[in-house]
């Protein structure tokens, strides 16, 4: 081999050689970088899956703390309302034993108020019964002493005239002295007369001043008198409180949750270090190709005829020719 033609196939070497090592290196570099990529995937889908599951149970906690607040609502208000029923109750009761006992006091004041009013007319009865009989017994003894006084008078003008016959005197004198007589008599019974009149007066103007003062006092009883009580209603009853009504959340469905985490795209080493190395191929083909062109352009294959080259394995699933000088 010539010194031109070695020195070609050197460079071509070397040339392919580096190629081959940068693309195992490119290639290397790409399938660590697609692990890595590939771990990051994993991580980042199984810290979504946490992530998701995480939400779905605090969902499912927030669901049911606000269960268990409404079911605390609801006992404490129906202790609270058992509470109010049993004060309603205990009012109730109360004002009820206040109303039996104001009916029973109006009552017994109404029937103490008969018994004053019925003392009193009987008083007053008794007093006007007393005040008239007195009166009738004052008119009955001036009656009687009317009656002695006119029989005295009677009896004086019987002496009188008894005398004027014992002197037996006659004519015009004892005629005059029979009249003085009897002028006396008769006035005095004038006096008694008008003195029985006036005494009978005042004894009924008396009797009717008492049978008024009876009857006054009879109006100012029965204006003390009270009315009789009517029973007083019972009183109201408070009504029992309404239950109200409470709304729990609904059951959660899966569309609560959303869908699960989808896994991203996940770089293949393999893949990547495929890929490296198919350009790395397709540069070294390249190079030798071109390599092999110079050659041919020289005159390196003896006069231009074909030759056969011997495959050279240069490793790693690379081979370059050899032409047999």
């Amino acid at each position: 081999m010539d010194p031109g033609t070695a020195a070609i196939v050197g460079g071509m070497a070397i040339q392919t050689i580096g190629g081959i090592f940068g693309g195992s290196k490119r290639a290397a570099a790409a399938q660590d970088q697609a692990i890595q990529q590939a771990k990051a995937t994993n991580a980042q889908h199984q810290y979504n899956l946490d992530m998701w599951d995480m939400k779905r149970q605090q969902l499912q906690s927030q669901r049911s703390e606000a269960v268990d607040r409404i079911n605390l609502q609801a006992r404490n208000q129906g202790r609270e309302r058992a509470y109010r029923d049993v004060q309603a109750q205990q009012q109730y009761d109360y004002n009820l034993k206040i109303r039996n006992q104001k009916n029973v006091t109006n009552e017994i004041a109404f029937k103490r108020s008969e018994d004053i009013y019925h003392d009193t007319t009987s008083l007053n009865n008794m007093s006007a019964r007393s005040a008239m009989d007195s009166e009738i017994i004052k008119l009955q003894e001036a009656k009687a002493e009317r009656a002695f006084d006119a029989n005295d008078s009677y009896i004086e003008q019987i002496e009188a005239e008894g005398k004027l016959r014992a002197r037996a005197s006659t004519g015009r004198s004892a005629r005059k002295g029979y009249q003085a007589n009897m002028a006396d008599y008769g006035r005095q019974t004038e006096m008694l007369n008008a003195t029985s009149d006036s005494q009978d007066r005042n004894a009924r103007a008396i009797l009717e001043g008492i049978i008024q003062d009876k009857t006054s006092a009879d109006l100012t009883a029965f204006a003390s008198k009270m009315l009789k009580p009517t029973t007083l209603p019972e009183p109201l009853k408070q009504a029992a409180l309404p239950t109200p009504e409470y709304s729990l959340p609904r059951l959660l469905e899966e569309f609560d949750f959303g869908p699960q985490p989808v896994r991203g795209f996940m770089a293949s080493p393999g893949a990547a270090a495929d890929m490296a190395w198919g350009s790395t191929i397709s540069s070294v083909a390249g190079s030798i190709g071109s390599g092999l062109s110079s050659l041919g352009a020289t005159g390196a294959f003896g006069g231009g005829g074909t030759q056969v080259a011997d495959s050279i394995d240069m490793g790693d699933g690379f081979s370059y020719w050899d032409t047999d000088m």
